[in-house]
């Protein structure tokens, strides 16, 4: 017999779900965060699990917009704490932490990576994309610095130096010092910095 799910349960699962697949993401990556895998987390059938989403993929977007959403809170809480040029490479640093840790989510060239991506329909791909940009837009936009660059280009540098971060190559040198090294050589090159270096 099936169970019927209040309003109030299907939140609390979806929500349940969302942490789950989050965490599983992070540390096994897409591939075996399996339906089996989040259903036994959270204590539900793999029937329950379709009543809630009708793919795995389904739940994976919304776990990326969340994390798109937790990560610009965190970025404009560590703008909001330390204004100017370093808090800006202090929120940066953060970031390479941040994709350093957990590769298996942000190393978007990775198999497994391309695996779920090759699972979404086209306008979803899109969508993601312009998600992902949007990201590094809004951290350039909330940071209340003077380009001295086009946004485009900040956008790239950006980019790359973080892409660093997800690099499964080993570096001959400690990879979060040569990123600082490279933040720091960049930002003023990028920004507009005043007489006190803000």
């Amino acid at each position: 017999m099936k169970k019927n799910f209040t309003e109030e349960d299907i939140q609390l699962l979806k929500e349940k779900l969302r942490e789950s697949c989050a965490h599983g993401w992070k540390t096994k990556g897409y591939k075996l965060t399996n339906i089996a895998f989040l259903t036994k987390e959270v204590g539900i059938s793999t029937g329950s699990f379709y009543r809630l989403y009708e793919t795995k993929e389904e739940l994976f977007l919304e776990v990326l917009l969340m994390i798109q959403e937790q990560l610009k809170e965190q970025w404009n809480s560590i703008m909001q704490t330390n204004p100017g040029i370093e808090g800006f490479k202090i929120a940066m640093r953060w970031l390479f932490d941040e994709y350093a840790n957990y590769p298996k989510l942000y190393s978007f060239n990775s198999p497994d990576y391309l695996l779920f991506l090759n699972k979404l329909p086209q306008e979803k791909i899109e969508s993601f994309r312009e998600n992902d940009e949007n990201f590094l837009h809004h951290v350039l936009e909330n940071s209340h610095l003077k380009l001295k660059i086009p946004k485009e280009k900040a956008y790239g540098i950006f980019s790359t130096l973080l892409f660093t971060a997800t690099m499964e190559k080993k570096f001959a040198y400690n990879k979060k010092e040569i990123f600082g090294f490279l933040l720091d050589s960049s930002v003023s090159q990028i920004f507009e910095v005043d007489e006190k270096g803000e």
